[in-house]
This record gives structure tokens, C-alpha cells and sequence, in this order.
């Protein structure tokens, strides 16, 4: 049986690339991660998460890009490469708005998508400093 949260890292990635997809062609989110998750098997627990992480995205997108932009220096969210900004908009949902019980773990999810995906050490530096400020005022707030 997978470890507790590991589904959460196998959604992760799947909204990552439905997420870029979605950025890059517009339509209906939830038909762009079907698409996704059809490309492999998928268990109910990593449908059920990337559904729900889809659905509170779209519900709070602007205020997502919103954050994101307050903690970008010298630089707009419409000017970010599509996979940066896929990165930052989930990073910054499980960050901030959603009750995940290890901020940690998303960091560590995140970085390693970045690695994954991204041939930048730069955009990887960039990613997390930006998703760790954004964590801080976050932190901050809550205190």
C-alpha cells in the first residue's frame, strides 16, 4: 500500500501538467486533467486530490496569481514561462489556501517537479525563493 501522503506527490504532477496544458490552451480544466489522468494508472486517492486541488485552483486563481505577483520583484505572472507558472500556482494553492498538513512536503513535491522538468538550475532557485517568501508572509499572517 503507497505511504500516507504519497498520493498527494503522484497529483501533484498530474496538476502540473494539467495545469501547464490548461495554460497553454485554454478549454475546460477538468477536461485537461481527465486527459492526464487516463495517461496512466491512477488510484482513487490521487484522483480525489488532484480533483480537489483542480476545483479550488480555478476557484481562486486570480487571488493565487494575485500572491504570486506580489512576490515577484521586477517581473509580471503573464511574463513567466508556462511550466514556472504552473509550479507557482500550485505551490502557492497548497501554501496558502489549502489545510495540507506538511507545508514542507510541498516544497520538497514542487522543487522536485522543477527539477524534473525544467533544464534551468535558475528557474529552479527562482521557484523556490519565490514559493518560500510567499510561505513566510503566509506563516506570518497566521501567527
Amino acid at each position: 500500500m503507497e505511504k500516507t501522503g504519497k498520493y498527494r506527490k503522484k497529483a501533484r504532477e498530474i496538476l502540473f501538467k494539467t495545469l501547464y496544458a490548461y495554460d497553454l490552451r485554454g478549454g475546460d480544466i477538468f477536461q485537461v486533467l481527465e486527459e492526464q489522468l487516463k495517461e496512466g494508472e491512477v488510484d482513487g486517492k490521487v484522483k480525489e486530490y488532484a480533483y480537489s486541488i483542480a476545483k479550488g485552483i480555478m476557484d481562486s486563481l486570480e487571488d493565487i496569481d494575485r500572491i504570486i505577483q506580489e512576490n515577484l520583484n521586477h517581473w509580471r505572472v503573464e511574463r513567466l514561462g508556462y511550466p514556472e507558472r504552473a509550479l507557482l500556482r500550485l505551490g502557492t494553492y497548497e501554501l496558502v489556501f489549502s489545510d495540507v498538513p506538511d507545508k514542507g512536503r510541498v516544497f520538497v513535491d514542487i522543487l522536485d517537479l522543477a527539477k524534473k522538468y525544467l533544464d534551468s538550475e535558475e528557474s529552479i532557485k527562482f521557484i523556490n525563493g519565490v514559493l518560500s517568501a510567499i510561505h513566510k508572509k503566509n506563516q506570518d499572517v497566521q501567527v
